[in-house]
């Protein structure tokens, strides 16, 4: 053996001892989850806890000295917790598919890779499964930082206020790959959605001015159709934008990653439940309301708010369908419902509103995925 090999090999060998501590740590923690899950399962509390999941998390990146980095100590622990769901009880987690979408890959990210995913095609098909308890939990977009609000999900609400609430909430960086099995020269059409194209403009007028451009009805799609001219013609040319995730599930490789123009693309989802969420000291309130018919009766519900101190952090509106030129209002204020000012703040808001329904409140998200 060289002599520089005797250092290295110390140094694999303390790696060993850590792994081997690990191993019969993260084992000691399943056993105590599992002890968990079954007091759980006898007071009917609901497995997945986001409070707690929040609690958890700024503890360990409280703790953290590095040097890694708490995003990476959070996607250990999201999978330490998601091997940890599985051995309490099973978690079925509905989504907007097809597979390898965006809304699949937050799923993914935030509940780990240890529970059972359903792709149920679309929002309002997550909101039904959700209400008649055929999944555990749901995940649909609420809003793009460059697109704005997800017109589909705040009907679904209108639909299924009643039936499904606000369970915790999910911020995921959206970044477009190109993916193709050949030469970057050789890219002859991208498949992708019309967002997805537009999203890439720039890139795309810089890269690819002339090749085709074929839309689907999503990037996961657009990829699935690229495995297709591969397993028909392997020198197609075809290429799409989509997420590297569905590139892996797909079996198309990555020419180029983050093509998208603007860097800070991110989308919010929500998490869907039948449960309601504990405090957990850093949470939201989302709200659905129909004001009276009269001048300034916005602007009297949001003025409840302002002088609570309650910061609102967005605000949306949709046609209610009962009448013409009628809107429900949406906004997501910081706080819980249970705590005094926030409970207030909704009591008085409610006597301008022909209608006020809380949606949910939950832990706010403090990283994106």
């Amino acid at each position: 053996m060289h002599s520089s090999d005797q250092p290295l090999q110390r140094l694999r060998e303390q790696i060993n001892e850590v792994d081997s501590e690990l191993i019969r740590l993260i084992n000691r923690r399943a056993e105590l989850a599992v002890a968990v899950g079954q007091l759980k399962r006898a007071a009917g509390i609901p497995i997945y806890s986001p409070h707690r999941e929040a609690d958890v998390l700024r503890r360990i990146t409280g703790q953290n000295t590095g040097p890694i980095s708490n995003k990476s100590l959070e996607a250990i622990y999201r999978e330490i917790m998601s091997g940890s769901f599985a051995l309490e009880s099973p978690q079925r987690i509905g989504y907007l598919g097809p597979i390898g979408t965006y809304s699949h890959l937050a799923a993914s990210r935030h509940f780990g890779s240890s529970v059972d995913y359903e792709n149920l095609h679309t929002i309002e098909g997550v909101f039904e499964e959700v209400a008649r308890q055929h999944v555990d939990y749901g995940l649909v977009p609420i809003e793009n930082s460059l697109g704005g609000g997800i017109a589909d999900t705040l009907d679904a609400f209108l639909k299924f206020h009643q039936q499904v609430k606000i369970y915790g909430e999910v911020q995921l960086a959206v970044h477009f790959s190109l993916l193709a099995d050949c030469p970057p020269h050789d890219v002859r059409r991208i498949y992708s959605r019309g967002e997805a194209f537009a999203q890439c403009r720039n890139w795309l007028a810089t890269q690819y001015p002339l090749v085709e451009r074929v839309p689907v009805e999503s990037t996961a799609a657009a990829v699935r159709q690229v495995r297709a001219d591969l397993d028909a013609a392997p020198a197609c040319g075809s290429a799409a934008i989509g997420s590297s995730l569905a590139g892996e599930i797909y079996g198309v490789p990555c020419l180029f990653e983050k093509i998208e123009d603007h860097v800070g693309n991110v989308t919010r989802f929500l998490i869907l439940s039948q449960s309601e969420t504990e405090p957990s000291g850093k949470d939201k309130s989302s709200l659905m309301f129909t004001t009276d018919d009269r001048p300034g009766a916005l602007v009297d519900v949001l003025n409840v708010f302002k002088s609570a101190g309650i910061n609102l952090t967005h605000i949306d509106k949709r046609p209610n369908r009962e009448s013409n030129w009628d809107y429900t209002f949406f906004v997501d204020a910081l706080g819980h419902r249970r705590e005094p000012a926030m409970a207030e703040a909704i009591e008085s808001a409610g006597q301008f509103c022909k209608r006020l329904v809380v949606l949910g409140s939950y832990p706010a998200s403090q990283r994106v995925l």
